[in-house]
């Protein structure tokens, strides 16, 4: 399977080493020190299941160079994601899957409508990942939490989605088929904003959140606006789903926090108007108040666009 990694960070970097050690052509398309890093001394990949090297791996900046591929794994962040579209169309040919992992439910329309839902297909992954260093990834709870779960844009199953499967598990890859697709973004999108907010407001691993009362109150709080938002936007989210992500939440392993907070800290751009600011949005459309996001908002917002002047 000819595989394309449109965003090559840490995850789009995880999944595609995992297919490249198993002999699929893999195409990373990235940039930067950790592109400089890769064509120079290839891919390490750090994970408590066991750590490997790839040696040479086929990483590019220049998308124009890039032949069409069966899959394009869609990694790249929500802030990048119409440009990003705009330089792919020139990869997708006619049996391309599109894989797309991005955080949140807004991308995933975002594609289908660029090259219709038939070939799209979200996906879920509960992955923390960072580059320790360029050319290095590391998963630090890869065992408690790898794996991907993903299906077709508009439910039920396809022939795409099940070679894909198939693929990732010959992969060594947890993957899990999902019927219902919306179902599992909107759970994971209830966890990850609360998550984020409580995390990435306080700069703290989650640990120190799940055993500090008025911390773990807030988490409770997020949680329970971004439910209710949940219930609202798609039918077969249960009634007990606050409840689900909050315990979900309360036993993460405490040293891991959200990606977010890492970009905030070296000084990125953060998603928070995918999150936070997605979940205010579709509250007052829906007329479902959301003051603890709004919070968050409100204290995250200077640095939507990088480490604002004045900050530590």
């Amino acid at each position: 399977m000819r595989t394309i990694i449109f965003g090559a960070g840490a995850m789009g970097c995880f999944f595609g080493a995992r297919l490249q050690r198993s002999g699929h052509d893999v195409t990373y398309i990235a940039r930067g020190a950790h592109l400089d890093a890769m064509q120079r001394n290839g891919l390490s990949i750090e994970s408590r299941s066991g750590n490997f090297r790839l040696d040479r791996v086929d990483a590019t900046g220049d998308v124009s160079r890039v032949a069409r591929g069966d899959l394009i794994f869609f990694a790249v962040k929500n802030y990048d994601v119409e440009q990003a579209v705009r330089q792919m169309a020139g990869l997708v040919g006619p049996g391309t899957a599109i894989l797309t992992v991005q955080n949140g439910v807004w991308a995933q329309p975002v594609l289908a409508e660029a090259f219709g839902a038939e070939r799209v297909l979200p996906g879920v992954v509960l992955l923390p990942a960072d580059i320790r260093e360029p050319g290095v990834v590391r998963t630090p709870a890869e065992a408690q939490l790898g794996g991907i779960t993903f299906g077709p844009y508009g439910g039920g199953t396809s022939e795409r989605a099940a070679g894909l499967h198939a693929a990732f598990l010959e992969a060594g890859v947890p993957a899990t088929l999902s019927e219902d697709i919306w179902r599992a973004l909107w759970e994971k999108f209830i966890r990850l904003s609360a998550y984020s907010a409580a995390t990435v407001s306080a700069r703290l691993n989650i640990g120190a959140i799940q055993q500090t009362e008025a911390a773990r109150n807030l988490l409770e709080s997020l949680v329970g606006e971004a439910a209710a938002i949940a219930r609202a936007s798609h039918a077969a989210i249960p009634a007990d789903a606050a409840r689900s992500a909050f315990d979900f939440l309360m036993g993460l392993p405490p040293d891991i926090h959200a990606s977010m907070l890492d970009d905030l800290l070296r000084g990125k751009r953060i998603e928070l108007d995918w999150i936070s600011g997605e979940v205010i949005r579709r509250g007052r459309d829906l007329g479902i108040p959301t003051p603890c996001h709004e919070f968050a908002y409100a204290v995250l917002s200077p640095f939507i666009g990088g480490r604002p002047e004045g900050s530590f």
